[in-house]
């Protein structure tokens, strides 16, 4: 008779994005995680409608999904929902506003037009920052866990955190004696403020995971991790063993050649040294079209860059996709770029290897730890269009490297632990782990709840 240890785990993100790395990890280690026999749950602080490919993808799974309602999370958390109410209430309070203006023409003797203005400014600045401003998901979230913790009791808070935005729930399981692992996604830099005051809380949290060697140092460095770090790596399933094939790569004086990337269009994909990059690469290989396949808040600025590098705009940046025309997307894709200045472990990059595309990518984060120059894919320093346009047209230049270098990406995801599987175990190892550490490192309130032995 063999006996398996069944667990609950809560995984917990700050919002579901309709396209983006974070999401995709957490989505497929959940499914991955019920195939194993552990009964899986996903929490999100901020409502996602049903649309979302990943809540498709949670629900198809028969994964259970927590949220709070729309009606409370949008304006809770959601710029534009607060800045309607603001408006509506900004005609309701007139009145307050032409008082106040009355008063400031009377005793403070200014014009009219000045002081209308002035108590307007006034009444808005105090409803945006003390009623509808601040950022209210923390207590939606809370309110949810309270109400999870007595209706499922989870064994195990697993957080995907990005920069400071879920350290609130590693106290809130320090305090109920929940274990938590806390995952970053990025890799913490001292040149942004995003991870100020993370050592106050995160070393509260019973295990913290990596996402890769040079993220668990920053961890340290730059976050004052004192806990151990366990590294694990990323999941991507095998897309040959859906029936994908790999395409031969060709390249010839007159056939068109595509260059693309798959990012969220945010700062730190550094997506602005790749449109700088493109016209030396036109000049030298006028056959090459680039696409940027995704979706994010540059997207205006990004396009007006381009517009002014007498670049076609609205060719390069193709949009939104689901996952569904990934592979699709990777097959039509002859050199796979990753222009990044900040990384965890690039799951695009993951992808690119797995499709045996020959990649160029910025030596950020942990992608040095996958990636070696020459051998698998090329390597170039960030925020650097120079030496990434000098990269890309080395493989322009030799159609041989580019085979062989695919190749290599290709063998190095198949010896690679990449299968989710094999990270859904390696995060059960991390989440027992947990239970043994949360009860050394949570308040003495309650016992950790033990396992539910399985048999089978």
């Amino acid at each position: 008779m063999q006996v398996t240890l069944e667990m609950k785990i809560t995984m917990v993100l700050y919002d579901v994005q309709d396209f983006g790395g974070l999401e995709e990890y957490a989505v497929t280690l959940a499914a991955s995680l019920r195939r194993l026999g552990h009964d899986v749950s996903v929490l999100s602080t901020t409502w996602t409608s049903c649309e979302n490919q990943y809540m498709k993808m949670l629900i198809r799974s028969g994964i259970r999904v927590l949220q709070p309602p729309r009606w409370l999370s949008l304006p809770a958390s959601d710029w534009q929902t607060k800045e309607a109410i603001l408006s509506r209430l900004m005609v309701m309070a007139l009145p307050v506003v032409v008082v106040l203006a009355c008063g400031k023409f009377m005793l403070g003797g200014r014009p009219w037009r000045q002081s209308i203005g002035s108590a307007h400014n006034w009444v808005q600045g105090q409803l945006m920052s003390g009623v509808i401003g601040p950022d209210r998901r923390a207590w939606l979230a809370k309110i949810l866990l309270y109400w999870w913790r007595w209706r499922w009791r989870p064994d195990v808070l697993h957080l995907h955190g990005y920069t400071t935005n879920l350290l609130f729930l590693i106290d809130w399981g320090f305090k109920h004696a929940v274990p938590v692992v806390y995952e970053e996604h990025q890799t913490p830099d001292a040149q942004f403020d995003w991870w100020s005051h993370f050592e106050g809380t995160i070393n509260k949290a019973s295990v913290v995971v990596a996402v890769s060697e040079t993220s668990a140092q920053a961890l340290r460095s730059v976050c004052g991790v004192t806990r151990p770090i366990l590294v694990r790596t990323s999941n991507i399933a095998d897309p040959m063993a859906a029936g994908w094939r790999l395409p031969l790569w060709t390249n010839s004086q007159n056939e068109t050649v595509r260059v693309a990337t798959v990012a969220r269009l945010y700062v730190t994909k550094g997506l602005v040294y790749l449109l700088d990059a493109i016209p030396q690469v036109l000049e030298r290989h006028p056959n090459v079209t680039f696409r940027v396949y995704g979706d994010g808040p540059l997207r205006a600025e990004l396009m007006a860059h381009a517009a002014n590098l007498g670049l076609d705009a609205n060719a390069i940046f193709v949009g939104m996709f689901t996952r569904e025309q990934l592979s699709d997307l990777m097959s039509e894709t002859d050199i796979f770029v990753l222009p990044s200045l900040l990384e965890g472990q690039p799951l695009a990059m993951v992808e690119a290897m797995a499709h045996g595309r020959p990649i160029v990518a910025t030596a950020v984060g942990g992608v040095p730890e996958v990636l070696i120059d020459g051998v698998n894919g090329l390597l170039c320093s960030p925020a650097d269009p120079n030496g990434l346009a000098s990269k890309v047209n080395q493989l322009l230049d030799d159609p041989a490297l580019c085979a062989r270098l695919g190749r290599a990406a290709r063998a190095s995801y198949e010896q690679g632990p990449f299968q989710p599987d094999s990270v859904a175990e390696q995060l059960v190892a991390i989440y027992e782990q947990a239970l043994q550490e949360g009860s050394m490192l949570s308040a003495p309130r309650k016992q950790v709840p033990p396992f539910r032995p399985k048999v089978g």
